[in-house]
């Protein structure tokens, strides 16, 4: 029987080991491995979040609908809403001129953009300097921008020049300014 020389056994050998070492190393190390898999998985967990944020938002004519401010504004998943710190709303309404101005301390817009829930220190106010300036602030406030339309079930106060007026619940019908109050409506007034 012929002996197989000493350097082929050696290389065969040596060639067995390393071919352990492939399979071994990509079983170990092999693509799908490479594959992150989420960190978390709890859906009540945000995606994303922005610091200092500015979002402008236009009508289909290309002119601004609102302009919205925040100092942190995070995007969650699960219902593709965000919440807002800070927020600062400026608010058009087509044909005029200046906005409205909506400052909370904490909001939320729906997906879509279609609403957007402010919550404590709520204030609303229109921005134009001709104008006499009214001050509307209450604790939460709904505003729905397509419909141009906001509401609350809230107490409200409401500041002009000269008088106060307090009530429970209010809607703000801002295409054509109209304000309406629903229960407990009292006012002082001031002569001068």
């Amino acid at each position: 029987m012929p002996t197989i020389p000493r350097y082929l056994r050696t290389a065969g050998l040596i060639g067995l080991v390393v071919s352990l070492a492939l399979a071994v190393g990509y079983f170990n190390i092999r693509p799908s491995s490479f594959d992150t898999a989420p960190l978390v998985i709890d859906p009540l967990q945000p995606d994303f979040f922005m610091e200092n944020t500015r979002i402008l938002m236009l009508n289909q004519q290309g002119t601004p609908t609102y302009q919205l401010h925040s100092e942190r504004a995070t995007h969650q998943r699960d219902d593709d809403s965000t919440l807002l710190e800070q927020p600062n709303l400026l608010y058009y309404r087509l044909g005029e001129e200046h906005p409205w101005l909506l400052q909370a301390q904490q909001g939320t817009v729906t997906q879509g953009g279609e609403q957007v829930e402010m919550i404590d220190d709520v204030l609303l106010q229109r921005q134009d300097p001709s104008a006499p300036t009214a001050r509307l602030t209450t604790q939460a406030l709904t505003l729905y921008p397509e419909r141009d339309y906001a509401e609350t079930a809230q107490s409200v106060r409401i500041e002009t020049a000269g008088s106060v007026t307090t009530a429970t619940g209010m809607q703000v019908f801002l295409d054509d300014g109209r304000l309406e109050l629903l229960s407990n409506v009292r006012g002082q007034h001031e002569l001068q």
